[in-house]
């Protein structure tokens, strides 16, 4: 009873590289958000990350340029499902203003579960 079966190690070596790859993902959204954090101090956009809804989550880009009114995303990779939005693939040339209120929006939900 107390023998394991391949099946069970195979199981549980499995199990051990979910439990990696979601300590990555943490690791990695960590990251992102700090980064973010950090230029929303300075008063800087490129850098920041927008959040578009997609599927059962969202679509992660950051903002790479700024071009007049318009803003280059691209998708950020490795922070779990690594959506894309269809229309925008990896890079896309966006209206500045809607990023900014993309932005905007998180920050102000952010502060607000956050409580302060």
């Amino acid at each position: 009873m107390g023998e394991i079966k391949s099946e069970d190690k195979m199981f549980q070596a499995s199990m051990e590289g979910v439990k990696n790859i979601e300590k990555v993902y943490k690791e990695n959204w960590n990251k992102l958000f700090k980064k973010d954090q950090e230029l929303k101090e300075k008063g800087e956009l490129v850098g920041r990350f927008i959040q578009e809804s997609y599927a059962d989550g969202f679509a992660v880009y950051t903002i790479k340029t700024i071009k007049g009114k318009k803003a280059l995303i691209q998708v950020v990779t490795g922070i779990g499902d690594d959506w894309r939005i269809p229309y925008w693939g990896d890079k896309a040339l966006i209206d500045l203003k809607y990023a900014v209120q993309n932005i905007e929006r998180r920050d102000t939900l952010n502060k607000l579960f956050e409580g302060g």
